[in-house]
């Protein structure tokens, strides 16, 4: 949803310029003075540009931009990162065309020698400046904002410039301040027509210019647009850095990784590959967290800390976001990344969302709602969660993609080529190795949550972080089911368990009580196919667990092998060598022939093999008027996520479904 609200607090701004051609149209390419380690270039103008609150101009007249002692040792960095200085902004001017001209002197030292090097040899071409607004003249029916005071604070050489269209960029730390306002052809005040819905739609419809020919010659022959053509290259060269370089900086792959495919001219396709295999490389950690990564914004520790949902709750029940700015821009920023829009509004996933280890309970309500946690009367206590399977393939080492736009094929080596021995004039028998994909298309799995009026008025950070953490539980639930037993169909992802070509062991015609011959087999089946065994786990349900315990050896020892954390862990301990998970997700009420509803299944696979692919971000559209909540005032709450699931080798899972536990 984009809503459009008067910026009266702003932090400071981002804008950014292609160095690759100059204003007369001249290469920027050889322009860096290697004798005096200066570069001059134009690092602003009048160009108008859309802002989340409006289209927004920065006046060029005289006197509008500041030029003080601040602006006399402005820094030149890389990415905005006060840590990486690559030298000094030695002057700024205005120019008789209307343009901010910058003169930069690069540092001699090796970071310094690097970025001038990178400027002269054409690689280095993005510049970025960050800059303040004191002062805006509005034009109220064009939505215009002219920035007529405003301020430069640094200037960045960077490899993929910030998108000035969204200004949630606050890494820099610094607080918001207020900016003062002088509107020019206000319109007569009017009585505003009521709403005939809970959304406005005044600033939803947005212009789509269309971009085709001008016109055909007499001639009929097509005449080729020589600077649009680079310039359609040059944008799609720069698309794809980005997407490269935002996929390898969100999954923390290694430098020389990132900068051998950007410069190799790899596609996305062939870094997203690359990507997923330095991933399966590396040991799993003990728990993978859904909510890193995605489409959701770069925002700083302070900003994560200070987002509300039910801030934002609030503002769409209310219709009025003036104390919810920051989650409307947030939102605003993450519709742009996704192209979409919502009736509600998008959250991001990579803040907290883990509730603390107890809550406060108060007297303030019933028991069962959120009044028992508004802050008027809190005592010490805990609050009683409901009871729910545990979600574990996530913390088994499943390999999160994040951040996918349109569907993914990923590549799959399904056979090797062969080696041969011949003789002094023999030749080699043709052998090639075979490939396939794996594919992961768009599928939605959401929930519905409520939040009663007295969390919405007087609720606490606690609150806060119950309300995200049962929104966030209910997903992962149904994502861990999916990618057990997910049917494949119905708008289901498919799971391992109806993957073709997965190990299958067999208890018997009618079920089997399980034994340590079992788990061994499960085992086999994987170590057979050469599987990698760095993640193998074994994942059953608690009934499952209750019988593994109970198995002895020959000479009357138990089997089973308790696990350093203890037995309340996921993982409470070990058989045959592995780790075995726990979790009630598994299915314990199978039929196999005569056995009834008694029969198990239990899982044994390398869960890195087990891709989870996210599109995009938590979308949440409150519904005030739900038949039950609306006469107490409390919201309904729908959750969306959209994602798919798959197996990367069907080799690396194994399991039995008619293991008998009761």
């Amino acid at each position: 949803m984009t809503i459009k609200q008067r910026p009266e607090k702003l932090g400071p701004q981002q804008r950014s310029i292609s160095l690759r051609l100059m204003p007369d149209g001249r290469e920027a390419r050889g322009l860096v003075d290697l004798e005096a380690r200066t570069l001059r270039f134009p690092f602003s103008s009048e160009e108008p540009v859309d802002m989340w609150y409006g289209t927004e101009v920065l006046s060029h007249t005289k006197g509008a931009m500041r030029q003080g002692t601040r602006q006399a040792t402005m820094p030149l960095l890389f990415n905005h990162d006060r840590d990486d200085l690559l030298g000094v902004v030695e002057a700024i001017e205005m120019g008789s065309d209307a343009r901010g001209y910058c003169t930069v002197r690069f540092g001699r030292d090796d970071r310094g020698e690097w970025a001038m090097q990178q400027a002269a040899d054409g690689v280095l071409v993005n510049a970025s400046f960050l800059y303040r607004v004191f002062k805006f003249e509005e034009d109220v029916e064009e939505e215009i904002y002219t920035a007529t005071d405003w301020e430069p604070y640094e200037i960045s050489l960077v490899t993929i410039p910030a998108d000035p269209t969204v200004g949630v960029g606050r890494s820099h730390g610094d607080e918001e301040a207020r900016v003062e306002i002088v509107a020019r052809n206000q319109p007569p005040a009017e009585a505003e027509p009521k709403e005939q819905s809970m959304f406005k739609n005044r600033h939803v419809l947005q212009n789509q210019a269309t971009d085709g020919a001008a016109g055909g010659s007499a001639g009929g022959g097509a005449v080729i647009d020589e600077p649009k053509a680079r310039a359609q290259g040059a944008e799609a060269e720069r698309n794809r850095i980005r997407e490269i370089d935002a996929m390898c900086r969100a999954h923390a792959m290694p430098e020389e990784l990132r900068a051998g495919l950007i410069q190799r001219g790899a596609s996305i396709e062939e870094a997203r590959g690359a990507v997923l295999d330095q991933k399966l490389k590396a040991k799993a950690e003990p728990a993978v967290n859904l909510s890193e990564g995605g489409m959701a914004p770069d925002l700083s520790e302070k900003d994560k800390a200070r987002y509300s949902m039910l801030r934002a709750i609030n503002a769409i029940v209310r219709n009025d976001w003036k104390e919810a700015g920051f989650e409307l821009e947030v939102s605003n920023d993450i519709g742009k990344r996704m192209g979409k829009s919502s009736q509600g509004f998008f959250m991001p996933t990579n803040i907290p969302f883990a509730q603390r280890a107890s809550y406060a309970v108060g007297t303030a309500g019933a028991g069962t709602t959120g009044g028992t946690m508004v802050a008027t009367n809190l005592l010490a206590g805990a609050f009683i969660e409901v009871l729910r399977n545990k979600a574990r393939v996530l913390q088994l080492g499943a390999t999160i993609l994040s951040g996918l736009v349109g569907n993914v094929d990923i590549p799959r080596q399904t056979g090797a080529s062969s080696t041969y021995w011949v003789g002094e004039a023999g030749g080699l028998t043709e052998s090639e190795a075979t490939f396939d994909k794996v594919s992961l298309a768009y599928k939605t799995i959401g929930t519905y949550s409520a939040v009663t009026r007295q969390m919405l008025m007087q609720g606490t950070p606690d609150v806060e972080m119950l309300a995200r953490a049962d929104l966030i539980k209910q997903i992962a639930l149904g994502i861990d089911a999916a990618a057990l037993y997910g049917l494949g169909s119905s708008n289901q992802p498919r799971g391992i368990a109806n993957t073709s070509n997965i190990g299958s062991v067999v208890g018997g015609t009618d079920g089997a009580a399980i034994t340590i011959d079992h788990m061994i087999a499960l085992e086999t089946a994987l170590t057979s196919a050469n599987v990698d065994e760095e993640n193998l786990a074994y994942l059953a349900n608690a009934k499952t667990v209750g019988a593994l315990k109970t198995l002895k050896s020959t000479t009357g020892q138990y089997l089973w092998t308790n696990s350093p954390l203890g037995q309340r862990s996921g993982t409470p301990g070990e058989i045959n060598g592995y780790a075995v998970a726990r979790s009630n997700q598994c299915r314990s009420t199978l039929t196999k022939g005569g056995s009834g509803a008694v029969c198990s299944e239990i899982y044994f696979g390398n869960w890195a093999e087990l891709l989870i692919g996210e599109w995009g971000v938590l979308e949440i559209v409150p519904n005030p008027y739900d038949s039950t909540l609306f006469p107490q005032g409390g919201v309904l709450l729908r959750a969306m996520q959209s994602l798919d699931i798959g197996v990367r080798h069907a080799a690396s899972f194994a399991m039995m479904s008619d293991a008998k536990t009761s």
